[in-house]
């Protein structure tokens, strides 16, 4: 080759290079377009509670993380320690660190109405779980005279089926909570309605084991021919079955509380004193607190803003 051709070969190859570095490079394009979505925003979910000393609370609090977790959610759970206040602060922080969704059982639902609009406000939803507050966005609903009546129907059966003539009951209550104001009526009405010959002697506050000890003394020692304790939850029934056996009147005894907690139902099925439960599935609830609050955060429409839990009585 000679060195004219030999020169004119090299500056055909220097200009093809250089075309070829100008060129749009194919993979940067295609990486465009194929890029990946950005990932989907986690939902912040937070649950105020109402008492975390009451083992349903427990259950119900547990559902809520584990469902949460398991559609990938941020869950907080607060204890509300059975005090208005503690759970109005709560909700106030949670509307500041603008979560997505606020959950609440609430101690006084009046004292958290304010509350729901200043969420709205701030974009934020509200849900209820137990008792409703006003303006909320879903409520999961437990009926309390509805309740009561399916306690109270409950332990009338198995006072026909066990008892004959005139029998004293006595009823632990919560009167402090006027949301179960009617699940206490309610534990009245079915007794009576079942067993006519019932006569209710005593009403007695009591929502957790503690307190239903010591309403348990109070009542066994002012009326002591009682041989029925019905009560509005598991917490304060458990509490009143151990000072039954402890002050040697278990036999021919009966205990019956609401909300099927594990306590009871292994209570129930060691035959003793404790006769019988109705099944709200605490740990049900708490997941369906946090499938609504996953359809809210995400901005889907609820079939209904009220979820009606369904009620099945346990006994031995």
């Amino acid at each position: 080759m000679s060195k004219k051709n030999l020169c004119l070969v090299v500056l055909l190859l220097f200009v093809l290079s250089i075309a070829a570095g100008c060129a749009p490079k194919a993979s940067s394009a295609a990486s465009t377009e194929t890029a990946a979505p950005a990932a989907e925003k986690k939902i912040k979910a937070a649950y105020v509670v109402m008492d975390l000393a009451n083992p349903f609370f427990v259950q119900v609090a547990d559902g809520f993380k584990e469902q949460g977790e398991k559609l990938g959610m941020e869950v907080t759970v607060v204890d509300g320690k059975m005090d208005a206040m503690t759970q109005v602060s709560a909700i106030e922080n949670f509307i500041a660190q603008k979560v997505d969704v606020i959950a609440c059982s609430p101690v006084d639902s009046k004292a958290i109405e304010p509350l729901v609009k200043k969420a709205h406000d701030a974009g934020i939803k509200f849900v209820c779980a137990a008792q409703d507050v006003a303006g909320y966005d879903a409520f999961i609903s437990i009926p309390e005279l509805e309740y009561g009546l399916a306690g109270g129907r409950m332990a009338g059966e198995w006072m026909k089926a066990h008892y004959q003539g005139p029998v004293e009951v006595a009823i632990l209550d919560l009167p402090e909570l006027k949301q179960i104001i009617d699940r206490a009526k309610g534990l009245e009405q079915g007794i009576l309605e079942k067993y006519p010959e019932a006569k209710v002697v005593a009403y007695q506050s009591a929502s957790t084991p503690e307190t239903g000890m010591k309403a348990a003394e109070t009542i066994l020692q002012a009326h002591p021919n009682v041989k029925v304790i019905s009560a509005i939850n598991d917490a304060g029934a458990l509490g009143a079955a151990e000072v039954v056996k402890s002050m040697g009147k278990a036999e021919g005894f009966s205990v019956f509380g609401l909300d099927a907690t594990p306590e009871a139902l292994a209570k129930i099925k060691e035959g003793g004193v404790y006769k019988g439960t109705v099944d709200i599935n605490p740990k049900g609830i708490g997941g369906m607190v946090a499938d609504t609050a996953g359809k809210l955060g995400k901005g889907e429409a609820l079939a209904s803003k009220e979820l009606v839990i369904p009620m099945t009585p346990v006994t031995q």
